[in-house]
């Protein structure tokens, strides 16, 4: 099964996507009883081993990380008129194609080792995944 997506090409009229890779964002809500702290705790410590030992994400992503929610900057972004999303974070990953992405999560070891550990921490029924073309604006190494 593919996504059915692939970046636009790098043209004259959108000279800023990268035509060498893709990401996937995947907003993440920590599972119900669960506190905030072993929710970052397992996530950041626990579940990113487990993640990263797959063979099929070593061979196809390029690169992978997490954004683990403020809540202080949340509350204060709140206070401070800005609507923000109550979720625990986003996982980010990034692939020289959707379908390479596509593939990690349809590897049966992917499915049977990480889904089940992500059974353990995440409500994988109210995450969302966000498929997007790298659009750098700019970016400053330092």
């Amino acid at each position: 099964m593919s996504l059915g997506l692939q970046p636009p090409s790098k043209t004259p009229d959108n000279p800023l996507i990268r035509p060498d890779r893709v990401r996937v964002v995947t907003v993440a809500f920590r599972k119900q009883g669960m506190s905030e702290e072993d929710f970052h705790s397992y996530w950041r410590d626990e579940h990113s081993q487990i993640f990263a030992s797959i063979a099929i994400v070593k061979r196809n992503l390029i690169k992978y990380e997490q954004s683990h929610c403020s809540k202080e900057a949340l509350e204060s972004m709140k206070k401070g008129g800005f609507p923000a999303a109550d979720f625990d974070g986003l996982a980010i990953l990034e692939a020289e194609s959707f379908e390479k992405i596509r593939e990690v999560f349809a590897d049966e070891e992917y499915k049977n080792v990480v889904g089940a550990d992500e059974d353990k921490f995440m409500d994988r029924k109210k995450s969302l995944v966000f498929p997007a073309d790298i659009v750098s604006i700019f970016n400053d190494p330092t």
